[in-house]
């Protein structure tokens, strides 16, 4: 009965404390957040969204990109106020980009004070990356650019119907 019991505990415990083998194409460590490299930094700007009303609203923006864990992370703060009084935040948003092992992928985990948020793929393209949220009846995809020295961020609804509509667009520069 004490070897059972022994082998049981050691088939319950040894996947918790085992870690996940290396992925052959998994990036080095010391060059994982090499495609991100160009964010951090503190960076400010403004920019422009559509209302669910369908108004067009401007906004100041202020985004703050920290190399954490490690440097294996990138923690990113973007608090988006109202043009004329940027201490009144519309947005206030936090996220942390990482290479998952497990996903053989970049990862993008957010959090917004509205107590809204997610877990989404980031894929890195030659100046800047992508990443998508699905919804009910459709999906937004958002494209960031890193070109000129601005980082420049849109994004896209496209409805269950096919129909897109550009809903958000942001230019920022290095301080």
């Amino acid at each position: 009965m004490r070897l059972i019991a022994a082998a049981l505990l050691a088939v319950v415990v040894t996947p918790a404390t085992a870690q996940p083998a290396p992925i052959a194409h998994a990036p080095a460590p010391a060059d994982r957040m090499a495609p991100f490299a160009w964010m951090v930094g503190e960076w400010r700007g403004s920019g422009w969204t559509i209302l669910p009303n369908g108004q067009r609203a401007t906004f100041s923006s202020r985004e703050s990109v920290t190399r954490r864990l490690s440097s294996n992370a990138l923690l990113v703060e973007g608090r988006h106020g109202e043009p004329n009084n940027p201490s009144r935040l519309v947005h206030d948003a936090i996220g942390l980009l990482t290479w998952d092992n497990r996903a053989g992928g970049y990862r993008f985990r957010t959090a917004l004070a509205t107590g809204q948020g997610g877990d989404f793929a980031i894929e890195p393209q030659a100046n800047g990356f992508t990443w998508s949220v699905d919804f009910p009846g459709g999906r937004i995809d958002y494209v960031t650019e890193y070109k000129n020295g601005a980082w420049i961020e849109r994004g896209r609804r496209t409805g269950a119907d096919g129909r897109a509509v550009d809903f958000f667009e942001m230019t920022l520069r290095r301080q």
